[in-house]
């Protein structure tokens, strides 16, 4: 194309788009930057081993939201603190005997990594099965009982001082959920007013972005709000009718966005612009409007547009009036472990690629007897994801993230680090490299773990010690080994028992127009959370067709096929909003498409833990 025409490129808009200041994002990656730099202040002075991989584990405890962060700074504590109280009575049996130490290994990381694949510890089992193995495969270095016991108790530290960090800052500086819930609001209720006052592609954009945000972001804020008591009951009831209402008022604005009578639009949204800016306002200081005056509404107005001004006028009223109770909790929430965990071989099957790939990158540097490369061994739990798409996407994302930390801990190391001379300055040099990638890590999820790694390869370059590291060949040794799991991890799943992302979209798509079907049965009142419900399984199904795109050859499916079930998904996108209003004509369109889908011969549902 034409060089003047590139920027219009939406392809450019979208790159563009993933370095954007969002709200929230600078303050996010500040925090990380922060605590990386205390964590690193406090490995230097106690001289901890592997200073490098300590202040990697930061950018894994540390969340967006407060509670989640304290949540995981939690359990990682209490979860190394009882390894290491196992681990001590038998380090003198381990230490000794290589054949116990790796058996120890290999069932620990099956044992953990299925329960990361079968049950409720997902978001911690792979860094759990990280630490275990590399603390066992630490045991094998150490020459006696003693230096083991202190080399156990150094990998305790290796977690503890992370943890014991991030902790504390999230209670200082991390926002709170309620916080977070009235700027989520406030920022989908700003995205509607703007996209009423001028009707652009970019507003589009900004305001289908954060409607989406607003459905999938208000029940969790919700929930982690009341997990921390700082939401009282009532408040949270107000909260709850006022997240539904803007709902509401969201999919008004779509529609009028969409009417092809634009003729009414500039009175339309000079009566309501202000009134949503001046309730995004009071959200956004942690308050809640409690009077809003209903807007006066220009006259003679069509009939379907009197429809969905009516129903602005009811969800605006909605914000003040007092709440409904909140609908009956369900009776199973299911347990520990995932319906299928026992049943479904893919859980067992994850667990031995991964253990496979990480045993197979242990038992190489082992055998060469090159110690440097042992973050291959790191990298195969990193990676290793549930699809071969998955994994293949984060493959591509971690050798990229790679190549740049790499490149960024090079030139510290040459040019930068020669001219440190105090701890001050080591900081300094970790807080700037630390900050871009930490800005990366904050960012949109389809580039953050790019940034992940972009940080462990400049960590490793830069952190080989206690004190500033010069010594290039360490530095090329834990990039070889990063690179090294890499291949690894893409052989093993690609190779063994590969599962396609391909196999969830058709059950997927079935289950997503069953719940629009119901949706469209219902009153409109009964409709809230299966909008939201079907929101989810929308985004969630436009990720897994996105990630088609990474799958190996044998495995993917054909162009046409894609864009088909990707159509389909775009028609139901657009139902969101008339089936959440009630729109008379909704239903005849949700047969239309549900006819559609059964070209696909997608057949029945799976069960609901598939």
């Amino acid at each position: 194309m034409p060089a003047t025409s590139a920027a219009d490129h939406p392809l450019a808009g979208a790159w563009v788009a993933l370095w954007a200041n969002e709200p929230g994002r600078l303050a996010f990656a500040l925090r990380l930057t922060l605590v990386c730099c205390a964590t690193t202040l406090i490995s230097q002075w106690f001289e901890i081993p592997e200073p490098a991989l300590t202040v990697y584990l930061v950018l894994f405890l540390n969340q967006p939201e407060r509670m989640r962060s304290i949540l995981l700074a939690v359990v990682m504590l209490a979860f190394i603190s009882v390894l290491i109280a196992l681990l001590l009575p038998l380090t003198g049996f381990l230490i000794d005997r290589p054949f116990w130490r790796v058996l120890a290994m290999v069932l620990l990381s099956f044992g953990l990594v299925f329960l990361g694949s079968a049950s409720r510890l997902k978001p911690f089992a792979a860094t759990m099965a990280l630490i275990t193995a590399y603390v066992l495969a630490l045991l094998g270095g150490l020459p006696g009982g003693e230096l083991a016991t202190r080399g156990l108790l150094y990998a305790w530290l290796f977690v503890a001082v992370p943890a014991g960090v991030s902790l504390l800052a999230d209670l200082v500086l991390a926002p709170a959920p309620r916080d977070q819930l009235g700027a989520l609001l406030a920022r989908a209720l700003v995205a509607g007013a703007d996209l009423l006052g001028r009707p652009d592609a970019a507003c589009r954009q900004r305001f289908e972005r954060a409607q989406q945000q607003a459905v999938l972001g208000t029940a969790p804020l919700l929930k982690l709000a009341r997990t921390e008591a700082t939401l009282p009951p009532a408040d949270a009831d107000a909260f709850r009718t006022g997240a539904a209402a803007t709902m509401q008022i969201l999919a008004a604005i779509d529609l009028l966005d969409r009417h092809p009578e634009p003729s009414k639009h500039d009175e339309i949204a000079a009566a309501l612009v202000p009134t949503l800016r001046a309730m995004a306002a009071i959200l956004a200081t942690g308050r809640y409007p409690v009077a809003i005056d209903p807007p006066c509404w220009p006259e003679g107005m069509p009939s379907d547009l009197a429809l969905v001004l009516a129903t602005l006028s009811e969800a605006l009223a909605q914000f003040t009036t007092a709440p409904p109770p909140p609908p009956a909790p369900v009776a199973h929430k299911g347990g520990f472990f995932v319906p299928d965990a026992f049943s479904n071989p893919v859980h067992v099957q994850h667990a031995l690629k991964v253990t496979l790939a990480a045993m197979t990158g242990y038992f190489l540097y082992a055998l060469w007897d090159w110690s440097g490369i042992h973050t291959a061994m790191i990298t195969c739990y990193i990676v290793g994801l549930g699809t071969a798409a998955e994994t293949i996407q984060k493959l591509s994302l971690r050798i990229t993230g790679c190549l740049v930390g790499a490149a960024l801990g090079y030139a510290t190391i040459v040019f930068v680090l020669p001219s440190v001379t105090s701890i001050a300055g080591l900081l300094a040099v970790v807080g700037i490299g630390l900050f871009l990638a930490c800005w990366v890590v904050a960012g949109d999820a389809r580039i953050s773990y790019a940034g992940l790694q972009m940080a462990f390869a400049f960590l490793l370059c830069t952190l080989q010690g206690s004190g500033p590291g010069f010594d290039l060949t360490i530095a090329r040794d834990r990039v070889i080994g990063v690179l090294l799991g890499t291949a690894l991890s893409y052989l093993v799943f690609t190779r063994l028992w590969p599962v396609s992302v391909t196999r969830r979209i058709d059950p997927a798509l079935t289950r997503l127009i069953a719940v629009v079907q119901q949706s469209a049965a219902i009153g409109v009142s009964a409709r809230q959370a299966l909008a939201a419900q079907a929101m989810a399984m929308t985004v969630e199904l436009g990720r897994w067709l996105d990630l088609t795109a990474f799958e190996p050859r044998p495995l993917r499916p054909a162009r046409a096929s894609v864009e088909a079930r990707r159509g389909l998904l775009r028609r139901i996108e657009r139902l969101h909003a008339p089936l959440l209003l009630g729109d008379a004509g909704a239903p005849a369109e949700v047969d239309a498409i549900a006819q559609a889908a059964a070209a696909f011969e997608c057949g029945p549902p799976p069960p609901a833990g598939a």
